[in-house]
């Protein structure tokens, strides 16, 4: 069955997620990857500290940033099809500030989780996410 994704709209949600949302927001810290993320823009899975929203999300990832400051995703499946884009990742850095109330252990943790977006145009515009939390979560506390 041939996709109904052109190849133009496929490149763009590629680099949308993987260099804008991944590389820039989650891997450097910067927010101005939050450029990513529609105004509308919801988290369907989101932590209890960060509301579910574009400027929720965008906080979210640099405290992630300064807790994991070398924390790379590195995305090993893309699935595009109609407006939705699914990845399959690997993560890891090193846990250098507080996560969830936990000072930084100086230890190497990694984490590996399946995205699903849903795109609005050139943004994503609704995310739903399982990661392997409980796992990376031993990982420090152990």
């Amino acid at each position: 069955m041939p996709s109904s994704v052109s190849s133009a709209q496929r490149s763009l949600m590629r680099h949308v997620y993987e260099e804008i949302w991944i590389g820039e927001l989650w891997n450097r810290g910067d927010p101005a990857g939050g450029r990513a993320l529609a105004e509308h823009f919801v988290d369907h899975r989101p932590i209890d500290a960060f509301p579910n929203t574009k400027e929720g999300h965008i906080a979210m990832a640099l405290d992630w940033h300064q807790a994991f400051p070398d924390y790379r995703f590195l995305i090993e499946d893309v699935i595009v099809e109609g407006d939705r884009l699914v990845a399959r990742y690997v993560s890891c850095g090193t846990h250098l500030g507080v996560l969830s109330g936990i000072p930084g252990t100086g230890r190497k943790v990694s984490l590996t989780g399946i995205d699903i977006m849903r795109f609005d145009g050139e943004h994503l515009a609704e995310w739903w996410h399982n990661e392997d939390m409980f796992g990376m979560m031993q990982q420090i506390t152990d």
